[in-house]
């Protein structure tokens, strides 16, 4: 979240002790909300760490509060384990992946579909961004691989910004996997269809709820990020084909 009060770490002063959770709501929202910009707590549960809470911002953001509503931490949450570093925030949100992709319109995406298909994954894709046009170079290989690819729209820079109006453009144009290809090849797209009703501001919402914080975001269709870019052999293998 672009926002002064989202860093890395975040300390809010509150004047109450011990609170509730629906007081800890209300707490978070009025501080936050002074800053004039509107935020909602979602919802409030227990976290993995004793003495925090994990607090859900405006159904997409999840940071950390103490119970007793004095602090607030934005950051991701990480458990050390014997094979390394796990995600806790990530992990938490591969449920929702899951459910989200199980439910997804296949039929609202940019899909490139693979001969012989053996997977699929879901990428959240800006045609401004450099590593979404290396991988799309190589979505032949990717397909001849086994992989199907459904391309998500994420416009880093926001819906209203020229790569979202670009990628609102190849939403509505009638061969979207050309429309697709042209504008990571050149920025543009050569003929400009009419306007329509395109999802490319729901799907960058949906990329905000499940976590998407850059592009190239890969996932399984299980919910697990795999990535950002990934060479074709390097996809297969994360996705267990090699």
């Amino acid at each position: 979240m672009k926002a002064a009060w989202s860093a890395a770490a975040v300390a809010i002063l509150f004047t109450l002790p011990a609170l509730a959770s629906d007081e800890v709501k209300k707490r978070i929202e009025q501080s936050l909300g002074a800053t004039g910009q509107p935020v909602q707590v979602t919802a409030v549960e227990a976290s993995p760490i004793k003495g925090l809470l994990e607090v859900e911002l405006n159904g997409a953001e999840r940071l950390l509060a103490s119970e007793d509503g004095r602090y607030l931490i934005a950051g991701e949450l990480f458990e050390l384990g014997e094979r390394g570093p796990v995600s806790v925030t990530d992990r938490r949100l591969e449920g929702e992946r899951q459910k989200a992709f199980a439910d997804f319109d296949m039929a609202q995406t940019v899909t490139f579909k693979a001969p012989s298909e053996k997977a699929e994954v879901m990428v959240f894709t800006d045609p401004s961004c450099g590593y979404c046009r290396r991988l799309h170079e190589e979505i032949d290989e990717i397909n001849a691989a086994g992989i199907t690819v459904h391309y998500l729209a994420f416009p880093r820079a926001n819906v209203g910004s020229p790569t979202g109006q670009l990628m609102e453009q190849v939403w509505c144009a009638k061969d979207r996997q050309t429309a697709m290809t042209e504008s990571k090849r050149t920025g543009s797209i050569t003929e400009k269809p009419p306007a329509c009703d395109n999802p490319v501001a729901e799907q960058y919402a949906l990329g905000g709820r499940l976590g998407v914080r850059g592009t190239p975001a890969v996932f399984s269709m299980q919910g697990k990020q795999l990535g950002g870019y990934l060479p074709p052999t390097k996809l297969a293998e994360a996705l267990g084909l090699r």
